[in-house]
This record gives C-alpha cells, structure tokens and sequence, in this order.
C-alpha cells in the first residue's frame, strides 16, 4: 500500500530538484525566438535559415548517457546532415561556452545556448514524465546503448546533471522561419534520425 505514496513523494522530489521552472509565461514564438537566439557564428537562428536548411537537435542536458552517444556519434550526424545540403545545430541547456566541456572545438559544429529553455519551448518540447524519463522504453535502450560496446561504455556513460534533467529532447528540419519536419522525442532515449527527419512528413 505504501509504494504508491512513497513513489509520488519520490517523484516530486526529483521535479523540484532537476527541473528549473519556466521563466516565461507563454513561449516565444518560432518567429520570436528565431530572432532572440544567437549560433555560436554570431548569427540568429532567423538569419541563419535563410541561406539554407538547418537540422536543429535539442539535446538534454549533458550528463545524460543519450546526449554523451550523439556527442560520440557527432561526425556521423553531421555528415547525414551534408547529404541533405543541411547544417546541424546543436541546442544545449547550458551557459553560451560552458558546452566546450563537453563539444571539442575541432567538430566545427553550430550550437545554441538555451539555459532557461525558451527556444526549447517554442519548438514545442516540454518537459518528460515518469514513464517518459525513466520507463521500460528508457532503460531498454540505454542497456542496448551500454552494450553496444566497451567503448561506448567508457564514453557514453551517465554523469552529472548538467542542464535541465527533465527537459525532453527533439530534431527539427528548419529553414526561412519554419518547422519543415519535426520529430519530438516520445522518450528521453529517443535519438535524433536525419533519414527519417527528411523523409517524414511536413511538421
């Protein structure tokens, strides 16, 4: 009788120590937000869209064992970028530099710092539930991730909490202001596929 209460208790907990509340009301538009936001070029995401496509992968937060597998696999998603005549763009939850820890300067990739997720919450992720953060889906696929390979072990491992730990990831095909295909993450384990981004249907 005791593990449903103690469970809500437990839950509770982790929202108010690894969420960081809102600090708007109502989101930024895309519009809005394509202004706001700066790549690490010194252009806004608005700016940015016009020359060309853009394959926009909001991560979680960087202790997580899924963000560490795209960053191993980083080349990999970039080149599949390429092959669309895409650019990808990294959006993080951490203070603009402060993701230099984590991304080695010589990938050469686009990011975005969005420590209070605002750009997150104008591309419309939200943040994860239970079964969204840590349900059978989840733990399915970080077994299969850790046992991929030792050395994915090694690198690809959990961490420290850095960034919002229930913020929930997402990819989107952006250009000249608009979503042209969006692929949400229904679980933090989802990661980001560029064939079928291109492929799918219009967002």
């Amino acid at each position: 009788i005791w593990w449903a209460p103690f469970c809500m208790i437990l839950w509770a907990t982790l929202q108010t120590k690894l969420g960081r509340p809102p600090t708007r009301e109502e989101p930024y538009t895309i519009a809005e937000a394509s202004e706001r936001y700066i790549l690490s070029n010194d252009q806004s995401l608005a700016e940015a869209g016009r020359d060309q496509t853009l394959v926009l992968v909001f991560m979680r937060h960087f202790g997580c064992a899924f963000t560490r597998r795209i960053l191993n696999q980083l080349q990999n998603l970039n080149d599949d970028c390429q092959r669309h005549d895409a650019k990808l763009v990294l959006v993080h939850m951490l203070q603009d530099g402060e993701e230099n820890k984590y991304i080695q300067s010589k990938d050469n990739v686009l990011r975005i710092a969005d420590p209070y997720c605002e750009l997150y919450r104008a591309f419309g992720l939200g943040k994860g539930g239970f079964w969204e953060l840590l349900g059978p889906r989840v733990w399915l696929k970080g077994i299969l991730a850790l046992a991929h390979s030792f050395a994915l072990f090694r690198t690809c491992g959990a961490g420290p909490l850095a960034g919002d730990g229930l913020q929930m990831p997402g990819a989107f095909v952006y250009r000249n202001g608009q979503i042209l295909s969006a692929r949400p993450a229904k679980s933090a384990g989802d990661l980001p596929d560029v064939e079928d981004l291109f492929q799918g249907q219009p967002a």
